[in-house]
C-alpha cells in the first residue's frame, strides 16, 4: 500500500504538466510553467513544438506545393497567418492526448490520465478559440469562468 507522504508526492503521481512551447515562446512563460508545476509538485515536462509543425507545414507544401508562411516572414495572405496559427494549437492537442496516454506508461504505471482544457468561458461565447486546441479536453477546469475572474 502507497501512503503519500506530502500533497506534493501525492501531485508528482497524478497531475501531469507539459510546456509545449515554439521558436516565438518566451523565457518567461517557459519559466512560469516550470514554477507553477514546481508549487504544487507537478511532474513537468518541457517540449518544443517546432518540428512537428515543421513536418506538418514540410507535408503541406509537398502535397499543394505551396509554403505559407507568417505575415511578418512574407506571408501574404491572412489565411496563412491563421492557419499557422491554428495548427500549432491543434497540434498541442495532439501531442497532449500522447503524453495523457503514454506518460503513465513511460513512467512504469498503470492506467491514463485526462487532458485539463485551459479556454475560459469568455473565449467560448465569443467564439474566439481554435476548434480542436487547449478547448478540446476531457475536463477543463476554467471553463465557465470569466478571463477578468482568472487574473
Amino acid at each position: 500500500d502507497y501512503t503519500p507522504p506530502s500533497a506534493k508526492d501525492l501531485a508528482s503521481r497524478l497531475l501531469y504538466t507539459c510546456y509545449m512551447g515554439t521558436a516565438n515562446s518566451t523565457d518567461a512563460t517557459r519559466g512560469r510553467s516550470r514554477a507553477l508545476a514546481g508549487e504544487v509538485g507537478a511532474f513537468h515536462l518541457d517540449a518544443n513544438m517546432d518540428a512537428v509543425i515543421s513536418a506538418l507545414t514540410e507535408l503541406f507544401v509537398s502535397v499543394v506545393g505551396k509554403r505559407p508562411a507568417f505575415r511578418a516572414h512574407g506571408g501574404t495572405d491572412p489565411r496563412e497567418n491563421l492557419a499557422l496559427q491554428n495548427i500549432q494549437a491543434r497540434l498541442r492537442m495532439v501531442f497532449g492526448y500522447m503524453l495523457a496516454q503514454l506518460l503513465p506508461w513511460s513512467r512504469g504505471r498503470r492506467g491514463g490520465l485526462l487532458v485539463l482544457g485551459t479556454a475560459n468561458v469568455d473565449e467560448a461565447l465569443r467564439g474566439y478559440y481554435t476548434k480542436y486546441d487547449c478547448s478540446a479536453a476531457d475536463i477543463n477546469p476554467i471553463g465557465s469562468i470569466c478571463k477578468e475572474d482568472l487574473k
